[in-house]
């Protein structure tokens, strides 16, 4: 029988496919709320952007250069998440406003004309929007991909052909696109024929061949039934509108009093609280199982800041499991053992490993990664403990090159 690999998709691994970053979505949402809620004593700035900026501003007073934050567009959503309850609490359920008292965000321009404080309503329809201009988004982009990018799907087609000829494989996307659907079709999903999801086909699932994307998907869609009318859908084509947007339904809530736009996406942090409904929540108690199942595991662009996630994988830590990293990096950038960054602190955290014992293949002193690119090769560990190897050169050069990411995970 084939051993089992176990493949977790991040960001990173969608960008060789035009897909945006998280920077470029920062950019996206800035563009967003300057139409839905520009500020009414500066029209030209809007409220992601007020909020966005005191965030950094506040991480730019950290008393040591090397503790200095940025805020990213999953933080912003939360914070804005987090602050509705404490700008509006008529009923007084939110317990922590009789400790703690949110600052006066300023004034929008309402429908862009009428001025109007920002309380709880406000802050709502501004996530809410966001979140429907998100998903959007990605359902044009991947339509766009499927035509400009089709060469580097194919490539991503016989990769996965390559990795299943030696594997039987399984993945677990944290992305909303469909590149990984686009170039293997036939993929268990949990959702029938007819889009409607079972779980007990995920829970009692025995073979592998499968994706979960964990966070959603352009495919998944708000069309449940009388019972449950938020419930999701996977829909063939994905499409617009209001069966995919958060505006005019109901919130997620929590016992902690935060709330979430009903979306099919699950952005932003408070992830734990988001992936309650389903197929999340059912895709999230099977990745335990899976881990344990799994004989090597294949992370490809996934950046270790879901700590949810983390603390799963972190499961391998007392077992011998062949690990490859697929990243990207510039020649400029430091190895693993002189590398002391948010990234490395949370993949030895997460995974085991030794910084240390990282360089080139036969070689014990830390590697060169400009010379490591050139050659096509991977930084690995010289400690057979701890079988880990780090592709630096981006997506498309892996699909291209297989066999050297297979050599790692055998």
């Amino acid at each position: 029988m084939k051993k089992k690999l176990l493949i977790t998709v991040g960001a990173g691994a969608s960008l060789d496919f035009g897909l945006p970053s998280v920077s470029a979505i920062d950019t996206f949402f800035d563009c967003c709320a300057s139409k839905s809620h520009p500020l009414a004593k500066d029209p030209n700035s809007n409220l992601y952007r007020h909020c966005r900026d005191a965030i950094n501003a506040y991480y730019g007073g950290a008393p040591r250069s090397g503790l200095r934050k940025w805020v990213n567009f999953e933080e912003v959503l939360y914070q804005l998440n987090l602050l509705v309850p404490y700008l509006s609490d008529l009923d007084r359920l939110q317990g922590t406003n009789a400790l703690l008292t949110a600052n006066t965000l300023p004034e929008v321009l309402h429908f862009g004309r009428d001025r109007r404080a920002v309380d709880g309503a406000v802050l709502g329809n501004l996530t809410s929007t966001l979140m429907n201009e998100l998903v959007n988004h990605f359902i044009d982009a991947c339509d766009a991909a499927s035509m400009a990018k089709a060469t580097e799907i194919a490539k991503l087609r016989q990769f996965l052909a390559a990795l299943q000829d030696e594997f039987e494989i399984g993945i677990i996307t944290l992305n909303y696109d469909n590149l990984f659907t686009q170039a293997m079709s036939g993929l268990h999903t949990g959702f029938d024929a007819k889009g409607n999801f079972d779980p007990m086909s995920v829970l009692t699932r025995t073979d592998w061949n499968f994706i979960y994307h964990l966070h959603g998907s352009v495919h998944f869609a708000m069309t449940g039934g009388t019972h449950n009318m938020h419930g999701i859908t996977w829909v063939t084509t994905p499409s617009k509108g209001h069966v995919v947007h958060a505006t005019g339904r109901n919130s997620q809530d929590s016992m902690e009093g935060t709330t979430y736009p009903m979306s099919p996406f699950v952005a932003g942090y408070g992830k734990t609280q988001q992936l309650l409904r389903q197929p999340f929540r059912t895709y999230f108690a099977q990745i335990n199982r899976l881990v344990h199942e799994a004989d090597s595991l294949l992370f490809l662009g996934y950046g270790f800041g879901d700590l949810h996630l983390n603390a799963v994988f972190s499961e391998v830590r007392n077992r011998h499991c062949p690990i490859v990293l697929v990243d990207w990096a510039d020649d400029t950038q430091d190895p693993l053992p002189f590398r002391h960054d948010t990234w490395s602190y949370n993949l030895f955290k997460t995974l085991p490993g030794d910084a240390r014992s990282m360089s080139s293949a036969g070689h014990t002193t830390p590697a060169y990664l400009g010379d490591l690119r050139a050659a096509r090769d991977l930084e690995v560990s010289n400690n057979p403990a701890y079988p880990l190897a780090v592709w630096y050169n981006g997506m498309i050069e892996a699909c291209q090159h297989p066999q050297k990411i297979l050599k790692h995970l055998r």
